[in-house]
């Protein structure tokens, strides 16, 4: 199936994803941008939708898909390479044994090491590609998600940052999804039929993150408007609202 000539189907979401990118200044004349291209719903309809946003947009910039294989190439890739093909996007995939390190480090944190062993590849790859930003697929629910478990781990109300450079390596890391919610994502890939290329570790539905998932889709029914107020409260965090100790 060829993409090329299709576009984001809600209105909605391609107002949400330009208000993303307004609001945080994501993406510059003449940026190269690097789009993870993970193997999940979430990654390919990010490349989809910024090819939308490229061809429509009057900023020129330019789009490239990369794809980490933490397998080191045990994985079948070509569903990716086939869906890259599609929408006329080049394609470049990174083969390296994540999963084998993790492994043997007996980390008690596997899955925030895997994200940050991941983050930190694509990042320098990027940078050594002479890209000027990598996109992300992070969505709404990641964000609502990232806040309750800093609150639960580190005590602190905060979630990743949109629009935030890396400072070893001098990329900017973007994520244009951060106002659409998972299940509209989940709609459109299945529409349009987008690829899925399976790399997970097995630690994915045991970990900490999917019990927070499961967790706020039940509060969401008694309180609707959680996902929205939480965004609300990390754009507008006040001082007054902090409490300031004073002690001797």
């Amino acid at each position: 199936m060829s993409h090329k000539r299709e576009r984001v189907s809600s209105k909605k979401t391609a107002r949400q994803i330009g208000s993303a990118i307004s609001a945080f200044s994501m993406i510059n004349e003449g940026d190269r941008i690097a789009v993870g291209l993970s193997g999940g719903k979430d990654s390919a309809f990010l490349l989809f939708a910024l090819r939308h946003v490229r061809d429509r947009s009057p900023v020129k910039f330019t789009i490239e898909a990369i794809t980490l294989d933490p397998t080191d190439g045990r994985r079948d890739t070509s569903p990716l390479e086939r869906f890259t093909e599609s929408l006329g996007i080049a394609h470049r995939i990174i083969r390296y044994p994540v999963f084998e390190i993790l492994e043997k480090s007996k980390t008690d944190s596997p899955c925030s090491l895997c994200a940050n062993l991941r983050r930190g590849i694509l990042a320098s790859s990027s940078a050594e590609g002479g890209f000027a930003s990598l996109a992300l697929g992070h969505h709404r629910d990641d964000v609502i998600e990232t806040v309750f478990l800093n609150l639960m781990y580190e005590g602190r109300f905060r979630s990743f940052h949109p629009n935030v450079l890396m400072s070893r390596t001098g990329i900017r890391v973007i994520r244009p999804l951060v106002f659409v919610p998972e299940s509209d994502i989940s709609e459109e890939a299945q529409k349009r039929g987008f690829p899925i290329v399976n790399f997970c570790c097995g630690h994915e539905s045991s970990s900490m993150r999917a019990y927070v998932k499961v967790t706020l889709r039940r509060l969401s029914r008694k309180a609707p408007n959680l996902a929205a107020n939480v965004l609300h409260a990390l754009k507008n965090v006040k001082s007054d609202d902090a409490w300031e100790a004073r002690l001797k």
